[in-house]
């Protein structure tokens, strides 16, 4: 698969690059320049060139306008209250300075408006996917080998920079944060044209996966893979006597299998009790304003003073039912914008239209795993959310593009 671009302007290449940092760079902190990553930086720089595009007149879809206004509020409002009843200065800008990477969706929404700006998107997120896929598998065999001690690995991988990005599990395997785009690709692969070359490359996806021994990550692309072929094949066939009995077997046998499976994964009781004393603990800081509008910014719990593993408990607590609105806001409007292209799709079978799928399952992936680990609200999950948000608003037009044989094809 090449990864072609066509138009060689710096402002293309600025976009590329900022791209691929955060499909492989994890949480950004594995390159440090100064005081700052290099994340900070492109950020910096695309927010910068975002009001040059602005002034040259470059325009933005309500959407984001309206997304961008209600981010404001509840952004505002948990600064505030942070301020008011907060007593950690430093614990305020760590939330502050994650969040604040959902100013970057304007940037976004510019740089992506033509077929071949979402051909180039979708071919980095397919490659960069297969990259780690690969890269892990080869270090899952080198550290499995024991060519090279696990502790003189386990030192190198874990100085204070690294910390945050990678997590052991035993000596026979390692999770790595920006390992999430493996997860994503992997649906675009799925739904692409059947081949043997392509079943390989999901094999590939799969396996390092499941090699990571993440469970959230194996659970969770299981359910997605298992749901839509269960749903394929319901759909295929009207008899409901055989629907109901393949649904019964699917519920009894995960049941079964789910249970032995955790088991095989290894004993996660410890992280279960932290997340269950974290829920404890903001359940017990409820009151009637924060039921609405949180605590704020910078304000956690005992256990978690800063941030939390699952990402709408954080969201509550800080935010309120407030936040949680904003941040279901979107998948309920990607839903929405779903629904009506498969009626668009029908209307219009006779074209060669673009397959939206990988960038819902993406979606239902990304908040999924959100319940076990902060992806949604740092720059990791915002930026795939930013693209599936902006696919799906100029589906019709990059359809339009894409049929008029003006623009390559995956």
């Amino acid at each position: 698969m090449k990864l072609s671009i066509k138009r060689q302007s710096p402002l293309l290449l600025f976009f590329t690059i900022m791209l691929l940092e955060i499909f492989l760079g994890g949480a950004g902190r594995l390159t440090t320049f100064g005081p700052l990553t290099l994340r900070m930086y492109l950020f910096i720089a695309g927010i910068g060139l975002f009001f040059l595009l602005l002034l040259s007149g470059r325009k933005l879809s309500r959407t984001t306008l309206v997304l961008m206004g209600c981010f404001l509020v509840v952004f505002v409002i948990a600064i505030l209250q942070g301020l008011m009843f907060g007593d950690s200065h430093a614990n305020l800008f760590a939330d502050v300075k994650m969040v604040s990477f959902f100013f970057i969706l304007p940037f976004f929404d510019m740089m992506i408006n033509s077929y071949t700006d979402y051909v180039r998107v979708v071919k980095l997120i397919k490659w960069t996917s297969l990259f780690l896929a690969i890269a892990y598998l080869v270090f899952f065999v080198f550290l499995n080998s024991h060519i090279v001690p696990f502790l003189t690995i386990y030192r190198a991988m874990s100085k204070p920079e690294y910390f945050a990005e990678f997590g052991f599990r035993g000596e026979i395997a390692v999770i790595y944060k920006g390992f999430i785009y493996a997860c994503i690709g992997y649906f675009f692969y799925f739904f692409n044209e059947r081949s043997s070359r392509n079943t390989i490359k999901i094999l590939i996806l799969f396996a390092a996966v499941a090699l990571t021994l993440a469970r959230s990550y194996l659970l969770i692309l299981t359910f997605l893979t298992l749901s839509y072929v269960l749903y394929k094949f319901l759909v295929s066939r009207k008899n409901r006597v055989l629907n109901m009995i393949v649904i019964g077997l699917v519920i009894i046998g995960a049941i079964a299998v789910v249970p032995i499976l955790l088991e095989a994964l290894g004993d996660k009781s410890v992280s279960d009790s932290i997340r269950i004393v974290q829920i404890q603990q903001v359940f017990e800081r409820i009151n009637p304003l924060s039921i609405f509008i949180g605590h704020g910014f910078g304000i956690g719990v005992p256990i978690r003073p800063v941030h939390m593993e699952i990402t709408y408990l954080e969201i509550f607590h800080k935010q309120g039912i407030l936040g949680l609105a904003f941040w279901f806001l979107i998948p309920i409007y990607i839903g929405l914008k779903y629904y009506n292209y498969r009626i668009y799709r029908k209307q219009n079978s006779e074209m060669n239209l673009i397959d939206a799928r990988p960038f819902l399952f993406g979606v239902c992936f990304l908040y999924l795993q959100s319940l076990f680990n902060p992806y949604l609200t740092n720059s990791m999950g915002m930026t795939f959310l930013f693209i599936s948000l902006i696919v799906f608003e100029k589906l019709k037009k990059f359809n339009e593009e894409k049929n008029l044989g003006l623009h390559g094809d995956l």
